[in-house]
């Protein structure tokens, strides 16, 4: 099969971070998907660098970037970047696959509906932790009804981003600045919606943010707890906090059914664990408290991702437990068949919207928002 002829957007050329845009270099090569072979960034000697070291061609304009001759473009920019982008190339034609989130906006979202319709193109967003063995066996264990019905949802960002936050010289980089505008919340909401096949309808929120209180001049929230309502009247809890001192926690999830529950890894050797009453029913029917106990989530592994269990070796050879495997795999398989896209724009915008919004309620203090049905956008 014909390799496909990728184009890079975003080398790192703001020299904070770990160049991510690179790192899908790798991703293509254990997949033998194709090859960049031309990279975009508004920094010369990024672009030029990246270039060299993938014997692709460098280039620091976009739209004489879009016409290389491309089959795909990796959006791997600034946020605040990702919508816009994305219009552009697929109105050139060319399909896209984003790093998240698809939006910081709602009206760079509708903007983004707008050229896809009109493009007709395929667009994926790379949202990798929805792609993690631990949801995707969670998934299958919803679908075959083990959870009974599914009611609440939770998940956790914790990260500590202040290192990004400031360049050497002290000036603030494109994160410091723009994560003051909305709430990072795609990492925790996009597998929920995932494992639940469900979208977010209402978010209300509330955060201590206090301008300064970490880092002068930082106006990033410190703490952002957002309850979010679902087209199928579920309630689902996010917790983002991204400048506080502490170790990470950035991939916490839970989820209650009626008839089962599980809960992630919270660290320190605390391993993921699910509980089943069709495996250990209660003693006395609606009492079940300490007569019934955890069971470590990966004795289900085998029996419902046994092929994910088989290609751990090859999913190792890229980042994020293995999720990245799986997030290019999925976009590789659907791209080559003409499938529909794994996680297309509408879903992206399902948990891409409510990071502008979450911000939004907060600073109403609390007042629900709506969250608008991309699907609906004119």
């Amino acid at each position: 099969m014909q390799p496909l002829q990728f184009g890079l957007v975003g080398a790192g050329g703001n020299n904070v971070g770990d160049r991510r845009g690179l790192s899908h270099a790798r991703h293509l090569a254990a997949l033998d998907a194709g090859q960049i072979v031309a990279v975009c960034d508004i920094v010369a000697e990024a672009a030029e660098s990246a270039a060299a070291q993938l014997g692709a061609t460098p280039y620091t304009d976009f739209e004489q970037f879009l016409r290389h001759g491309l089959d795909v473009v990796i959006l791997a920019t600034p946020d605040n970047f990702h919508a816009q982008q994305a219009a552009l190339a697929l109105e050139a034609g060319v399909a896209v696959i984003s790093e998240v989130p698809a939006t910081t906006t709602v009206e760079d979202g509708r903007r983004l509906v707008q050229a896809f319709r009109k493009s007709g193109g395929f667009y994926m967003l790379l949202e990798n932790y929805g792609y993690r063995d631990e949801i995707e066996l969670i998934r299958r264990l919803v679908q075959a009804g083990k959870f009974g019905e599914v009611y609440f949802g939770e998940g956790e960002y914790l990260h500590d981003c202040r290192g990004l936050n400031r360049f050497p010289d002290g000036s603030l980089t494109w994160r410091g600045r723009q994560f003051s505008t909305y709430v990072y919340i795609w990492h925790s909401l996009r597998p929920l919606l995932y494992i639940l096949a469900d979208r977010p309808t209402r978010v209300s929120a509330m955060t201590t943010m206090q301008p300064g209180r970490l880092e002068a001049e930082i106006n990033i929230p410190d703490n952002v707890v957002s309850l979010i309502q679902t087209a199928a009247g579920r309630l689902l809890k996010i917790r983002v906090d991204i400048v506080s001192p502490r170790p990470h926690l950035m991939d916490y999830y839970a989820i209650q059914g009626t008839r089962g529950a599980f809960e992630g890894m919270r660290g320190f050797g605390d391993p993921p664990r699910i509980w089943l009453e069709e495996l250990e029913p209660a003693d006395r029917p609606g009492k079940s408290g300490p007569s019934v106990h955890w069971r470590a989530l990966a004795e289900f592994e085998q029996e419902y991702i046994p092929d994910r269990v088989a290609a751990r070796a090859d999913a190792a050879r890229t980042g994020h437990g293995g999720s990245d495997y799986w997030t290019m795999k999925a976009f590789v398989d659907a791209f080559r068949r003409g499938a529909p896209s794994p996680v297309d724009l509408y879903r992206a915008l399902d948990c891409s919207l409510p990071g502008p919004l979450a911000l939004e309620s907060a600073r109403q203090g609390g007042a629900p928002v709506e969250i608008p049905d991309p699907r609906t956008f004119a």
